[in-house]
């Protein structure tokens, strides 16, 4: 049993291949070289925005495409860098190694190569913290972050991607900055000095390729417009000698990722571990929101925790092989499916084309300039901006406009790892103080021959008697609404009232916190000589008041559980109040009134 649970998150391939057949294998090879075509640009690209030389971002693409694509719950799950990891893999790193290595010079070999440790141990550190996660079962974590974060969060990283490319667009190296600022205002402090380097060769190039990018998904999303621009790019490079002197990627080292331990320290861990942090959340909300939406038109069930697993491991693996964090791509993801893949093995065979197309032409890629991939990035960057639901969220909700603009505003001038953080807390105190409003009414007899009914009290003129008070307590009642219930208790306490009937019928959790205030509450009421009642409890909100013991502080005879007819134990509560307090029970007998005798003698 224990073994089995051990390899359930290894399964995934193995249900694949259990129905796998011909058929899929064709539609899952058309598939994967479709993808490849889109992710080859796509890879160098992103890491150039994480700051490392392109064959990392390939490297990432390969290896981390096999591990992520045969573990996740997702049949059409692509992964490997995305926009936004290397947004955050770039802030992280800079401001680790401008902590660490402060004496190194920005743009020498030694600065390189401590940054490539900075980022390969990011990689290790957010795989870990995954596994965790996973480990802990908080995937469903992730539901309590709401899309108006993500929606902030993305429309920000488009404009960062915007500015941060727009050197590489021009022709220009930006200016090495020892104290760089975060967000826009360094991307413009960097860019600043070198604009009247501009190279209008490099321009030209770069308005070409946007324009090629632009037209080719206009006409079709199966046309890699992406790659047509990259390669024509550098086949004019080629043919012209480059006599503009444009900006290029450079050769390709000749080998593949060779195995490396992450190099990481005490102090190392302590600066990174931010950065892997919201690396890691924000992976997993990318990974989980891919599969959710890709599975509402295949019908799959995606499981959070395989989720963070799946990721987690493929990032503590690949960080051995000289691999950047990586994540789920929902456009990489969109086109798997698009593009007819039956299974998880059409992102595997894309990952393997990958490999093919970078073992076959890398010697050819030297030529690639820097503008054509800063053209691709724009309209990726432009892509992760979402206007038509930022309009509805402005039309809709006033809070939720207000954690997309917060969020949105971070992002662009604070450092990318806070703003996340930011965006999170915000929504996370958004959902609180919704779920910390306290919903308790005063209920009356419904009236209009409904016997044995109640209704919410409109106001005060129908209220169920002088000395008697029926009150409901609705949804999940937790410590943050305690204040706000202790208040309305104070207030209860100087009425008339000589009997307080809690119903919670409709409450679905309690925590002690909570339970304390009820209890001090019905202490109070006793030492006035009054009396408080619980009816409609649910058998599992009962038996958390009998382990803390508020049963024995309300007194058995006045605990009423739930039952099967409606209304039912609030009858007899009622009737149990009037009977304390005097008052005449006219469709109930006394004697079949039944109160809590035995702590598990009730009927659900």
């Amino acid at each position: 049993m224990k073994m089995n649970a051990i390899l359930q998150p290894f399964a995934p391939p193995l249900e694949t291949l259990r129905h796998y057949d011909r058929h899929k294998l064709r539609k899952d090879l058309i598939a994967g070289v479709t993808v490849s075509v889109v992710e080859v640009p796509q890879s160098m690209a992103y890491a150039l925005i994480a700051g490392v030389p392109p064959q990392y971002g390939l490297y990432s693409s390969i290896l981390q495409g096999v591990v992520g694509a045969l573990l996740s719950s997702s049949e059409h799950m692509t992964t490997g860098p995305t926009n936004t990891q290397s947004l955050l893999i770039s802030s992280s790193a800079t401001a680790a190694i401008l902590t660490l290595r402060p004496e190194l010079s920005i743009g020498s070999s030694a600065y390189g190569m401590a940054y490539l440790e900075l980022v390969f141990a990011l990689t290790l550190l957010k795989g870990i913290m995954q596994l965790a996660f996973a480990a802990a079962r908080m995937g469903n974590v992730v539901r309590y972050i709401s899309r108006s974060v993500i929606a902030g969060l993305t429309a920000g990283a488009g404009m960062l991607i915007f500015f941060g490319q727009f050197g590489n667009f021009l022709g220009v190296h930006g200016a090495p900055v020892k104290h760089p600022w975060p967000g826009i205002p360094g991307a413009l402090q960097r860019l600043w000095p070198a604009l009247r380097d501009t190279n209008l060769r490099a321009v030209t190039v770069g308005v070409a390729c946007l324009l090629i990018v632009l037209v080719t998904r206009r006409i079709s999303k199966f046309i890699p417009g992406a790659l047509i621009s990259v390669v024509l790019a550098a086949g004019v490079m080629a043919a012209t000698g480059n006599l503009g002197g444009v900006p290029t990627i450079g050769a390709l080292p000749s080998g593949f990722a060779h195995f490396h331990v992450p190099q990481l320290s005490g102090a190392g861990v302590q600066a990174l571990a931010g950065g892997a942090l919201a690396l890691a959340v924000l992976g997993m909300i990318e990974s989980v929101a891919i599969a959710k939406s890709i599975a509402s038109h295949t019908g799959e069930r995606i499981s959070a925790n395989q989720e963070f697993f799946a990721q987690g491991l493929k990032n503590t693996l690949t960080s051995f092989f000289q691999c950047i964090p990586g994540s789920g791509s929902f456009t990489r993801s969109a086109l798997d499916y698009a593009a007819g893949a039956e299974t998880r093995f059409a992102a595997v065979f894309n990952a393997l084309f990958v490999a093919v197309i970078y073992f076959l032409f890398r010697d050819r890629a030297a030529l690639i300039p820097l503008t054509s991939l800063a053209a691709v990035l724009f309209v990726v960057g432009a892509g992760l901006i979402d206007w038509r639901y930022i309009a509805r969220i402005i039309r809709t909700s006033k809070a939720d406009t207000t954690v997309c603009a917060i969020t949105f505003l971070a992002t662009l001038f604070a450092p990318l790892e806070y703003a996340i953080f930011i965006g999170v807390f915000l929504n996370l105190a958004l959902y609180l103080h919704v779920a910390g409003r306290l919903q308790m009414v005063e209920m009356i007899p419904a009236g209009g021959g409904d016997e044995g009914a109640f209704r919410e009290m409109d106001d005060d003129s129908g209220a169920l008697d002088r000395d008697v008070m029926l009150l409901n307590l609705e949804g999940s009642l937790f410590f943050g609404m305690v204040d706000e219930l202790e208040h309305r208790f104070n207030e209860i306490v100087r009425r008339p009232a000589r009997v307080v009937i809690l119903r919670f019928k409709r409450t679905h959790a309690i925590d002690a916190t909570v339970l304390g205030a009820v209890e001090r509450f019905a202490i109070e009421m006793r030492q006035r000589n009054r009396d408080v009642l619980l009816c409609g409890v649910r058998p599992a909100i009962l038996e958390k008041m009998e382990a803390f013991g508020l049963i024995g502080a309300v007194g058995r005879d006045n605990v009423f559980p739930a039952r099967e007819g409606t209304f039912e134990a609030t009858r007899h509560a009622v009737h149990r109040a009037r009977s304390i307090v005097g008052k005449p029970v006219d469709d109930l007998p006394v004697e079949q009134m039944t109160p809590l005798l035995e702590p598990w003698s009730y009927d659900i």
